[in-house]
């Protein structure tokens, strides 16, 4: 892994970062729109998505959630309006996912007849009305969706009173992304306006929807492009690649879990206008010295060098998708190396050239790259930063309607530690979400207290080494250890079943062998290897694998058995199916023979 140890840097981090998007730009062809057919592919962050869904059926985990306050007089009908006529501009909002041929596609629909219903609590008093949005907002984010039926976004109004509001929108991630929402809004507000006051509409025509975005990432990135990224990647992230081990309240559990919760904490404004004069310094963004300060708080905590840090990309330097709703995010892998004790200069400059290598090779879809590199999941479900570039503020709907964000506990954590912040006016508010399955509130609250501390101090001293700023630490809990695969003997296939089963995973894993008890994912075996294994397995018994099962038997002896189960299930039932016709039509016998009788015995 190369990195710049310089210790000043003299290009500036915004006109790098301008430089990357402008490089990317030129390196791919303008989207085009593309003819409409009902099977349409996936885009690849798609595909992840929906995958994950199949894994876990009726997960909320990537739902998306969006409260928000409206203050004033609100035009419920042209609010609704309003959503209608958003989800007829973007395709994305009306668009399902069906498999087809064993493959997910995507249908967009005419119309999925989004309403929004009012839900009425302003009979309430104040304490209760607001535990009531808290729990409605709450519920409506838990309820899961779909994907083969949609509709995948939902909306529902709460009125607290006359002049007061909030909007609940929840969709899937594979609709849509966080720069979407803020996207969704603003263009409501644009079509709320024009309703309202009969002018115009002020939003330009979209050159591409997103089902054209989808086609053209996957006709793009093949050979070169493919090649040139996954060059880049393999360099960066080459070696034994290192597993945060931060200190916790209590021992890993044996299965991951999703409970999650939140500590917050607001910078001050003369603190944040120190660090962008550090980062103008040393010729870097605000975004390279918080990650760099967070990746030095880690390296304190955990006593580890070599860091990984997840991060969102918005993934949205193409002209053509900057105003497109739909998912184009990514997430990239930043590995920094902390070694040779530098000072916080020195450390901002390796911080700086990973993360403008990591912008310009943003376009590696992120479960590609953990399949191709066979990235273990304990790296990648660690730790995750993300810095808000542009502060939230209300949007006026109308001179007399605004509406702002509402921001209520979630309880979900994707990662051991999230660390996300957002700039409120001058100061910056922090927000760490951990899983409360390790960390305790208090130890959350301390590590935020302490990320404070250690900023203050690299301001005042940047020059300082590593090694010079405190150890942190809490009460260290074992984690669970990893099992270590087993080299599990060879037991060649026994029955027709099995021979089909090993004769697929060998061409598609590309293996002479596998025995019947070898587990897929140890013997290499990846997600993105799952996919041709089912159709394979459905093309050859003419009848539906989900995905999901293989994760369950992952050996081929274990899915000979499923399928086995299966049949035997099948034929049972047409078995019962014949005895109950059969029952059936010796009963109507017995019933006409009965009223001929009858017939003759009244004639």
């Amino acid at each position: 892994m190369k990195e710049n140890t310089s210790q000043s840097p003299t290009r500036s981090a915004f006109w790098e970062t301008v430089r990357a998007n402008t490089k990317l730009q030129h390196q791919a062809r303008m989207i085009e729109p593309v003819p409409r057919h009902d099977n349409l592919p996936l885009s690849f962050g798609q595909e992840r998505l929906w995958f994950v869904d199949q894994l876990n059926p009726n997960s909320t985990v990537h739902n998306l959630r969006s409260v928000s306050r409206l203050k004033g007089r609100l035009n419920v009908p042209i609010l609704e309006k309003s959503l209608q006529a958003i989800e007829q501009r973007h395709e994305i909002l009306r668009t399902i996912f069906p498999i087809v041929d064993g493959r997910p596609v995507q249908t967009i629909l005419p119309r999925t007849g989004l309403q929004l219903p009012v839900v009425a609590l302003s009979g309430l008093s104040p304490e209760s009305r607001e535990n009531e949005v808290r729990g409605l907002a709450i519920e409506e984010a838990q309820q899961p969706f779909d994907l083969a039926k949609g509709p995948l976004l939902r909306v529902k109004l709460l009125r607290l009173a006359e002049d007061e509001h909030i909007l609940l929108m929840t969709s899937h991630h594979i609709i849509n992304d966080r720069w979407s929402t803020s996207l969704l809004m603003r263009e409501m507000a644009a079509h709320y306006g024009a309703f309202v006051t009969g002018e115009p509409l002020s939003l330009p025509s979209l050159p591409i929807q997103y089902a054209d975005f989808a086609q053209f990432q996957r006709q793009w990135l093949k050979e070169d492009v493919l090649d040139t990224q996954l060059a880049y990647w393999k360099g960066q992230l080459s070696g034994d690649l290192p597993v945060l081990e931060l200190p916790t309240d209590h021992p890993a559990p044996a299965m991951p879990t999703y409970q999650g919760a939140a500590q917050y904490l607001e910078l001050p404004g003369n603190l944040i206008t120190s660090l962008k004069s550090l980062g103008y310094r040393q010729g870097v963004s605000l975004f390279i010295v918080l990650l760099a300060a967070f990746k030095t708080l880690l390296h304190r905590y955990s006593g580890q060098q070599d860091i990984i840090v997840c991060s969102p990309v918005a993934g949205r330097y193409r002209v053509e998708t900057k105003k497109l709703i739909g998912y184009f995010s990514n997430v990239v892998l930043l590995r920094t190396d902390l070694g040779e004790d530098p000072d916080f200069a020195g450390l901002l400059a390796r911080v700086s050239e990973v993360v403008l290598g990591a912008n310009e090779h943003q376009d590696l879809p992120f479960q590609q790259l953990v399949d191709t590199l066979e990235i273990p999941s304990l790296i990648l479900s660690r730790t995750l930063f993300s810095l808000q570039n542009v502060p939230s503020q209300p949007l006026e709907l109308t001179p007399d309607l605004a509406i702002s964000p509402l921001d209520i506990e979630e309880g979900i954590a994707n990662f051991d530690l999230f660390l996300s912040m957002k700039p409120k006016g001058e100061t910056m508010i922090c927000v760490l979400r951990y899983k409360t399955a390790l960390f305790a509130a208090s130890s959350i609250e301390r590590m935020l207290d302490n990320f404070q501390g250690l900023l203050e101090q690299l301001v005042a001293k940047p020059d300082c080494r590593l090694s010079d700023l405190p150890r942190f630490d809490m009460k260290k809990a074992p984690r669970s250890p990893d099992a270590a695969p087993v080299e599990t003997p060879y037991v060649p296939p026994r029955n027709e079943t099995e021979k089909a089963i090993a004769s697929i995973w060998q061409e598609v894993l590309k293996k002479n062998k596998i025995g019947i008890d070898a587990n897929f994912f140890d013997i290499g075996g990846r997600s993105l290897a799952m996919m041709p294994i089912c159709m394979k397995l459905q093309d050859m018994l003419k009848r539906d694998i989900p995905v999901a099962e293989l994760f369950k038997h992952p050996t081929i002896a274990g899915m000979a058995r499923y399928i086995g189960e299966r049949t035997a299930l099948k034929e049972t039932g047409s078995s019962l199916a014949r005895d109950r016709t059969r029952k059936q039509k010796v009963a109507l016998a017995q019933q006409q023979l009965l009223s001929k009788v009858r017939r003759k015995s009244n004639g």
